[in-house]
């Protein structure tokens, strides 16, 4: 059995000794990243729940700063995986690693299907307890409207949770995440909830801040247009391997709708659907 551990070996080492999934195309074509984001490797990672063994054996690089999108049937692992990599679930065998870097408890933040903002605090106030440790610093006001001004929810500040929208409270729990300033950032399921109008305009605001900021993003949807729209890869996850790892070198900003984009999104489905039929 291996021995979990949460690690910051170089980069290097990890991916030359990793032994990757046979059936994981890892994705080569890595496009040149300016930013923070940190680099991700996980190496025969494996998780269970009682006798239900959801993980077994995920061998995964992810370069700093891409966007990676994971996508599959309900209870295949997507939501375990993720929390696994934000440090919110014990791993049982097999290592995540992120790099040669120093990581600190605010460089990985996770924005989750509900807002779960404080009813009790004001919208400035819910953002800044995105700080942590940082909340009592002299700058914690400013880094908190600095992050509402990047999800345009400035004039907003001093509102309470109840009288926003469902977009406007989404919006508030993303600043609370980027107000650390992460570097890696997950994203479990965060649109499902929103209508069809809300989340589009949600999608293009999570491109624009991964773009400006530079973290890495990790991305957990049932929406494979989604994960298509957004994602420079995506995964798709089958009883618990990645099955499939498939390249989205469309442009940025992408053409919704476009012949390129239905294409992938078409072969991502059948992946899907030959799934579904199997169980």
């Amino acid at each position: 059995m291996q021995t979990a551990l949460r690690t910051a070996l170089p980069e290097t080492e990890l991916a030359g000794r990793a032994n990757f999934a046979p059936h994981a195309r890892v994705a080569r074509e890595e496009r040149p990243v300016q930013g923070s984001g940190l680099p991700l490797t996980i190496r025969g990672l494996r998780k269970s729940f009682g006798d239900n063994e959801v993980l077994r054996g995920i061998d995964l690089h992810i370069p700093a700063g891409q966007f990676v999108a994971i996508v599959g049937k309900s209870g295949c692992g997507k939501s375990t995986l993720l929390r696994l990599i934000a440090g919110l679930e014990k791993i049982d065998s097999g290592s995540i690693s992120f790099g040669d870097a120093a990581v600190q408890p605010e460089d990985i933040r996770v924005m989750f299907q509900e807002p779960r903002l404080l009813p009790w605090a004001r919208v400035l106030s819910n953002v800044e307890v995105g700080l942590g440790r940082d909340r009592a610093s002299k700058d914690a006001h400013a880094r908190a409207e600095q992050a509402l001004t990047e999800v345009g929810l400035t004039d907003k500040r001093d509102q309470w949770p109840s009288v926003l929208s469902g977009g406007q409270k989404q919006r508030v729990a993303l600043a609370r995440a980027l107000v650390s300033r992460p570097r890696v950032l997950a994203f479990d399921e965060p649109l499902g909830a929103l209508d069809a109008l809300t989340r589009i305009s949600m999608q293009r605001l999570l491109e624009r801040v991964w773009r400006d900021q530079g973290f890495t993003a990790i991305l957990v949807t049932h929406d494979v247009a989604e994960a298509v729209a957004l994602a420079d890869r995506v995964l798709v996850i089958d009883e618990g391997r990645i099955a499939h790892d498939v390249v989205v070198n469309a442009g940025r900003p992408r053409e919704r709708g476009s012949a390129e984009l239905a294409s992938l999104e078409a072969s991502i489905l059948s992946h899907l659907l030959s799934a579904e039929d199997r169980t």
